[in-house]
Formats: structure tokens, C-alpha cells, sequence
């Protein structure tokens, strides 16, 4: 049953918010160990961060972004890859940034994907 619901969510997930383009995993990961890695953003709540991230996210939450809009103005020259934990607040996010003219990817299956595949958080 929890398979069946990951499936339902990851296809929910890619099928909505299909404009921005994914990054899997593992080209993740590698691209982290470049020269010129990419910014990872967390859109989860705080508490939802506080308790396990992947590494190098800054946490902006999804509803918080012109309170932030500053430090992502800084990130504007970035590619951004972005997650929540099933991928409908990231969506939210992707959208607006979109719009503003930001370079995103969308890590494939956000944090529940990353947890199934036992990848690494930090806290």
C-alpha cells in the first residue's frame, strides 16, 4: 500500500508540475561534487527541515517567498533545484520563481523519493 501511494504521489507530482524540468537523485548528487554545483531549496516548513534535509538545501519555505526575496535575488545567477516532500508545495514555488525569470530544476520524488532511496539528510 505505501508503494502504491509513493506511486501515486511521485506520478501526481511530475504530472502537475511537469514545466519545470526534473533532476533525479543521483545527477544531483554528482552535480553537488562539481565545481559549479547547484543551490538546493527546501520549501518545507522549518519544523519539516529542522528534521532532516538534504545537504547544502537553504530552507525557503514555499509560502514565504517575499520575505525571502532578497537572498533569492542573490541566487538568481543559480540554477535552483527545488523539493518538498511529495512535490505540490514545490510546485507552488516553481510557479512563482518561474515567473520571475529563475533557472529550476525539481528534484525528482522530493524528500519522500530521497528517504525511500535511504539517501543521506542532515539535521
Amino acid at each position: 500500500m505505501r508503494k502504491l501511494l509513493f506511486l501515486f504521489l511521485f506520478t501526481f507530482s511530475t504530472l502537475v508540475f511537469a514545466k519545470t524540468k526534473l533532476i533525479s537523485q543521483q545527477d544531483l548528487l554528482v552535480n553537488q561534487m562539481s565545481a559549479t554545483p547547484h543551490q538546493i531549496i527546501d520549501v518545507r516548513s522549518p519544523e519539516e527541515f529542522a528534521a532532516g534535509h538534504v545537504k547544502g538545501a537553504i530552507n525557503i519555505p514555499f509560502d514565504q517567498i517575499e520575505q525571502h526575496q532578497n537572498l533569492l535575488n542573490t541566487l538568481k545567477p543559480s540554477t535552483l533545484v527545488v523539493y518538498c516532500r511529495s512535490g505540490r508545495r514545490a510546485g507552488i514555488f516553481e510557479k512563482t520563481l518561474t515567473e520571475k525569470g529563475f533557472n529550476l530544476l525539481h528534484l525528482s520524488g522530493d524528500m519522500n523519493a530521497w528517504q525511500a532511496a535511504k539517501l543521506p539528510t542532515v539535521k
